[in-house]
């Protein structure tokens, strides 16, 4: 099995869009064409940022940072402090600050009208004949649109505090 972060927009009009990460990548999340998850093209939308907010994904391992945002990254109803772009640069660095906060299986995070559900589960499930599809290609770690069914797969524990 490999540990699977999967975003699913839960209101907005996204709504049951599936993002799913296998792997350590970076996600921005804005209207910008540049960003992974891009949510644009309604009215609504207008709320979220270009460059809203950023996931640093190390499956089991969530972070989230706010870009400056003009209406703030929320999880579970719950303000994250917005960070300097150049505190993430940092962060990248061999030896560098590490900034933002976690989040964790099940948690919501709301930017603009938009709210995604985190979940950490163990994908791909097994088939009917107890065999594991190949769902990601050799180095792939990131989905749009995420065709996995991962609905019956255990829930992992990221084993970190906020």
């Amino acid at each position: 099995m490999v540990t699977t972060v999967r975003l699913t927009v839960r209101t907005g009009s996204h709504r049951d869009k599936k993002f799913c990460f296998c792997g350590a990548t970076k996600c921005l999340i804005g209207r910008a064409p540049d960003c992974f998850v891009q949510l644009a093209g309604t009215a609504k939308d207008q709320l979220i940022s270009r460059r809203h907010c950023e996931l640093a994904i190390d499956p089991p391992s969530i972070r989230i940072q706010d870009l400056g945002s003009a209406n703030g990254t929320y999880i579970n109803g719950k303000p994250v402090a917005a960070t300097e772009l150049a505190l993430m640069e940092s962060a990248e660095a061999p030896g560098g600050t590490r900034s933002g906060q976690f989040v964790h299986s099940g948690d919501l995070v709301t930017i603009g009208g938009t709210t995604f559900q985190v979940d950490v589960v163990e994908c791909p499930p097994k088939d009917k004949d107890g065999s594991r599809p190949m769902i990601w290609a050799e180095g792939e770690t990131a989905k749009k649109d995420c065709p996995i069914d991962c609905s019956g797969a255990a829930v992992a524990e990221t084993g970190e505090s906020a």
